[in-house]
Protein backbone atom coordinates (compact mmCIF):
# COMPACT_ATOMS: atom_id res chain seq x y z
CA UNK A 1 0.00 0.00 0.00
CA UNK A 2 2.30 2.66 1.02
CA UNK A 3 4.52 1.72 -2.50
CA UNK A 4 1.46 1.83 -4.47
CA UNK A 5 0.32 5.67 -2.91
CA UNK A 6 4.21 7.00 -2.89
CA UNK A 7 4.68 6.22 -6.21
CA UNK A 8 2.22 9.04 -7.48
CA UNK A 9 3.72 11.42 -5.63
CA UNK A 10 7.54 10.97 -6.61
CA UNK A 11 6.30 10.79 -10.31
CA UNK A 12 4.16 14.31 -9.51
CA UNK A 13 7.24 16.05 -7.78
CA UNK A 14 9.51 14.90 -10.75
CA UNK A 15 7.45 16.73 -13.48
CA UNK A 16 7.22 19.91 -11.51
CA UNK A 17 10.86 20.05 -10.81
CA UNK A 18 11.58 19.08 -14.82
CA UNK A 19 8.94 21.71 -15.86
CA UNK A 20 10.94 24.60 -13.48
CA UNK A 21 14.24 23.79 -15.36
CA UNK A 22 12.96 23.87 -18.67
CA UNK A 23 11.00 27.25 -17.68
CA UNK A 24 14.05 28.91 -15.83
CA UNK A 25 15.97 27.45 -19.13
CA UNK A 26 13.74 29.22 -21.86
CA UNK A 27 13.53 32.07 -19.62
CA UNK A 28 17.40 32.44 -19.85
CA UNK A 29 17.96 31.87 -23.26
CA UNK A 30 15.18 34.40 -24.36
CA UNK A 31 17.11 37.15 -22.16
CA UNK A 32 20.10 36.29 -23.61
CA UNK A 33 18.80 36.31 -27.29
CA UNK A 34 17.57 39.97 -26.44
CA UNK A 35 20.75 41.20 -25.44
CA UNK A 36 22.59 39.57 -28.25
CA UNK A 37 19.97 41.53 -30.45
CA UNK A 38 20.10 44.75 -28.55
CA UNK A 39 24.11 44.85 -28.62
CA UNK A 40 23.89 44.41 -32.47
CA UNK A 41 21.78 46.78 -33.26
CA UNK A 42 23.00 49.49 -31.19
CA UNK A 43 25.94 51.28 -32.80
CA UNK A 44 29.76 50.45 -31.08
CA UNK A 45 30.42 54.08 -30.77
CA UNK A 46 33.77 52.92 -29.58
CA UNK A 47 35.01 52.21 -33.28
CA UNK A 48 35.42 54.73 -36.09
CA UNK A 49 32.61 55.01 -38.77
CA UNK A 50 33.74 54.74 -41.84
CA UNK A 51 33.92 57.53 -44.28
CA UNK A 52 30.91 57.84 -46.71
CA UNK A 53 32.05 56.90 -50.38
CA UNK A 54 32.95 60.10 -52.67
CA UNK A 55 30.08 60.67 -55.10
CA UNK A 56 30.65 61.23 -58.89
CA UNK A 57 31.09 64.53 -60.60
CA UNK A 58 28.66 64.84 -63.62
CA UNK A 59 29.32 66.98 -66.90
CA UNK A 60 27.76 69.80 -65.35
CA UNK A 61 29.71 70.07 -62.68
CA UNK A 62 32.78 70.75 -65.21
CA UNK A 63 30.49 72.82 -67.63
CA UNK A 64 31.59 76.52 -67.32
CA UNK A 65 29.85 79.42 -68.76
CA UNK A 66 31.22 83.14 -69.49
CA UNK A 67 29.99 86.61 -70.57
CA UNK A 68 31.60 90.03 -70.41
CA UNK A 69 32.03 93.44 -72.15
CA UNK A 70 34.81 96.32 -72.68
CA UNK A 71 36.79 98.51 -74.96
CA UNK A 72 39.13 97.18 -77.81
CA UNK A 73 42.03 98.97 -79.13
CA UNK A 74 44.16 98.94 -82.64
CA UNK A 75 47.35 96.95 -82.03
CA UNK A 76 50.71 98.54 -84.31
CA UNK A 77 51.32 101.55 -85.84
CA UNK A 78 49.88 100.57 -89.41
CA UNK A 79 46.74 98.95 -88.03
CA UNK A 80 46.02 102.11 -85.79
CA UNK A 81 45.56 104.05 -89.14
CA UNK A 82 42.82 101.98 -90.33
CA UNK A 83 41.11 100.72 -87.39
CA UNK A 84 40.31 103.08 -84.05
CA UNK A 85 39.31 102.03 -80.65
CA UNK A 86 35.91 100.64 -80.14
CA UNK A 87 34.17 97.88 -77.91
CA UNK A 88 33.31 94.42 -77.67
CA UNK A 89 31.58 91.56 -76.11
CA UNK A 90 31.58 88.03 -75.45
CA UNK A 91 30.60 85.18 -74.69
CA UNK A 92 31.32 81.31 -74.29
CA UNK A 93 31.41 77.91 -72.45
CA UNK A 94 33.73 75.61 -71.31
CA UNK A 95 35.09 72.46 -69.94
CA UNK A 96 37.19 72.17 -66.46
CA UNK A 97 39.36 69.18 -67.00
CA UNK A 98 40.67 69.71 -63.49
CA UNK A 99 41.50 72.71 -61.11
CA UNK A 100 44.16 74.47 -63.52
CA UNK A 101 42.96 73.35 -67.06
CA UNK A 102 40.16 74.29 -68.75
CA UNK A 103 38.77 74.60 -72.69
CA UNK A 104 36.72 77.36 -73.67
CA UNK A 105 34.82 77.89 -77.06
CA UNK A 106 34.11 81.50 -77.39
CA UNK A 107 32.53 83.64 -79.71
CA UNK A 108 33.55 87.48 -79.72
CA UNK A 109 31.74 90.53 -81.42
CA UNK A 110 33.84 93.90 -81.87
CA UNK A 111 33.12 97.28 -83.24
CA UNK A 112 35.43 99.78 -84.47
CA UNK A 113 35.69 102.94 -86.36
CA UNK A 114 37.31 104.39 -89.22
CA UNK A 115 40.29 107.06 -88.12
CA UNK A 116 38.78 110.38 -89.27
CA UNK A 117 42.58 110.66 -91.83
CA UNK A 118 41.67 107.25 -93.20
CA UNK A 119 38.11 108.92 -93.98
CA UNK A 120 39.45 111.85 -95.49
CA UNK A 121 41.35 109.90 -98.05
CA UNK A 122 38.48 107.87 -99.34
CA UNK A 123 36.07 110.52 -98.99
CA UNK A 124 33.53 109.17 -96.28
CA UNK A 125 31.93 110.90 -93.26
CA UNK A 126 31.99 107.78 -91.60
CA UNK A 127 33.06 104.33 -92.08
CA UNK A 128 33.02 101.68 -89.20
CA UNK A 129 33.99 97.21 -88.75
CA UNK A 130 31.60 94.93 -87.10
CA UNK A 131 34.08 91.94 -86.79
CA UNK A 132 32.52 88.25 -85.64
CA UNK A 133 35.09 85.62 -84.30
CA UNK A 134 34.82 82.16 -83.06
CA UNK A 135 37.69 80.23 -81.17
CA UNK A 136 38.96 77.90 -79.04
CA UNK A 137 40.88 78.51 -76.12
CA UNK A 138 42.63 76.35 -73.56
CA UNK A 139 43.08 78.33 -70.13
CA UNK A 140 46.22 77.68 -67.73
CA UNK A 141 45.53 78.84 -64.17
CA UNK A 142 49.43 79.59 -62.98
CA UNK A 143 48.41 80.44 -59.66
CA UNK A 144 44.96 79.60 -58.19
CA UNK A 145 43.88 80.11 -54.80
CA UNK A 146 41.02 79.92 -52.40
CA UNK A 147 39.52 83.41 -53.77
CA UNK A 148 42.16 84.51 -56.32
CA UNK A 149 43.78 82.90 -59.52
CA UNK A 150 45.75 84.05 -62.27
CA UNK A 151 45.93 82.41 -65.66
CA UNK A 152 47.08 82.64 -69.55
CA UNK A 153 44.80 81.99 -72.63
CA UNK A 154 45.39 81.49 -75.81
CA UNK A 155 43.65 79.48 -79.10
CA UNK A 156 42.93 79.92 -82.57
CA UNK A 157 39.66 80.26 -84.79
CA UNK A 158 38.40 82.18 -87.64
CA UNK A 159 36.85 85.69 -87.93
CA UNK A 160 34.22 87.58 -90.35
CA UNK A 161 34.72 91.51 -90.57
CA UNK A 162 32.02 93.06 -92.53
CA UNK A 163 33.51 96.58 -93.72
CA UNK A 164 30.96 99.72 -93.97
CA UNK A 165 30.92 103.28 -95.77
CA UNK A 166 28.25 106.29 -94.95
CA UNK A 167 27.89 106.27 -98.74
CA UNK A 168 28.89 103.91 -102.06
CA UNK A 169 32.53 104.00 -103.26
CA UNK A 170 32.97 104.78 -106.76
CA UNK A 171 35.91 105.78 -109.16
CA UNK A 172 35.68 109.14 -108.27
CA UNK A 173 37.84 109.46 -105.34
CA UNK A 174 41.25 111.39 -105.24
CA UNK A 175 43.58 109.26 -103.29
CA UNK A 176 46.24 112.10 -103.80
CA UNK A 177 44.98 114.09 -101.29
CA UNK A 178 46.61 112.25 -98.53
CA UNK A 179 49.90 110.21 -98.48
CA UNK A 180 51.34 108.08 -95.55
CA UNK A 181 52.72 105.01 -94.18
CA UNK A 182 50.31 102.34 -94.98
CA UNK A 183 48.26 103.45 -97.32
CA UNK A 184 49.83 101.91 -100.55
CA UNK A 185 46.73 99.47 -100.19
CA UNK A 186 44.22 102.18 -100.84
CA UNK A 187 44.80 101.50 -104.45
CA UNK A 188 41.72 99.57 -104.83
CA UNK A 189 39.61 102.18 -103.40
CA UNK A 190 41.44 104.51 -106.09
CA UNK A 191 40.93 102.48 -109.05
CA UNK A 192 37.47 102.03 -108.19
CA UNK A 193 37.57 98.51 -107.94
CA UNK A 194 34.94 99.16 -104.88
CA UNK A 195 31.65 100.35 -106.06
CA UNK A 196 29.44 99.54 -102.73
CA UNK A 197 28.64 101.00 -99.79
CA UNK A 198 29.94 97.37 -97.63
CA UNK A 199 31.80 94.46 -98.12
CA UNK A 200 32.86 91.76 -96.20
CA UNK A 201 35.92 89.08 -95.48
CA UNK A 202 36.42 85.90 -93.58
CA UNK A 203 40.10 84.40 -92.14
CA UNK A 204 41.59 82.62 -89.34
CA UNK A 205 43.07 84.29 -86.57
CA UNK A 206 45.11 83.49 -83.43
CA UNK A 207 44.71 84.93 -79.95
CA UNK A 208 46.80 85.01 -76.69
CA UNK A 209 46.47 86.64 -73.49
CA UNK A 210 46.47 86.74 -69.51
CA UNK A 211 43.70 87.40 -67.09
CA UNK A 212 42.79 87.70 -63.18
CA UNK A 213 39.79 86.06 -61.41
CA UNK A 214 37.82 86.37 -57.80
CA UNK A 215 35.62 84.42 -56.00
CA UNK A 216 33.50 86.69 -54.28
CA UNK A 217 31.70 83.60 -52.48
CA UNK A 218 33.11 80.35 -51.23
CA UNK A 219 30.22 78.34 -51.54
CA UNK A 220 29.40 79.70 -55.00
CA UNK A 221 30.39 79.06 -58.66
CA UNK A 222 30.33 82.37 -60.03
CA UNK A 223 33.73 84.20 -60.17
CA UNK A 224 34.37 87.70 -61.64
CA UNK A 225 37.55 88.18 -64.15
CA UNK A 226 39.38 90.97 -66.31
CA UNK A 227 41.71 89.86 -68.74
CA UNK A 228 43.33 91.20 -71.82
CA UNK A 229 44.48 89.59 -75.21
CA UNK A 230 46.39 90.16 -78.33
CA UNK A 231 44.21 89.12 -81.16
CA UNK A 232 46.11 88.66 -84.93
CA UNK A 233 43.62 88.65 -87.56
CA UNK A 234 44.67 87.60 -90.89
CA UNK A 235 42.95 90.15 -93.17
CA UNK A 236 43.92 90.30 -96.73
CA UNK A 237 46.42 92.99 -97.62
CA UNK A 238 44.16 94.61 -100.93
CA UNK A 239 41.55 95.67 -98.76
CA UNK A 240 40.89 97.46 -95.65
CA UNK A 241 41.09 97.28 -92.77
CA UNK A 242 44.51 96.37 -94.14
CA UNK A 243 46.65 93.27 -93.72
CA UNK A 244 46.96 90.97 -91.20
CA UNK A 245 45.12 93.68 -88.45
CA UNK A 246 45.82 93.13 -84.59
CA UNK A 247 43.00 94.14 -81.72
CA UNK A 248 44.17 94.08 -77.89
CA UNK A 249 40.74 93.85 -76.34
CA UNK A 250 40.22 94.36 -72.32
CA UNK A 251 37.33 92.84 -70.92
CA UNK A 252 35.59 91.94 -67.91
CA UNK A 253 32.70 89.62 -66.71
CA UNK A 254 31.35 86.36 -65.06
CA UNK A 255 31.74 83.20 -65.08
CA UNK A 256 29.32 80.66 -63.63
Amino acid sequence: MNLQTNSPQISVGRRIAIFTFLSIFSLTTALRAQQSSSSTSSPNTSRPQPAPAPTSSSFMDHLVLEGGAGGAMSAGLQTGQYVHSGFTGMGGAGYKLNKRISVFLEGNYYYNSMPSALLQTIQQSSGHYNTLTISANPMFHMFQGQKYGVYAIGGGGFSHIATGFSKPIGSTINCNIYSGLGYAYLTNFCNGKITGSSYSSSQPLFDFGLGMDVRLFPNHREILFIESRYVHIMTPSNQLPGPGIGLVPISAGVRW
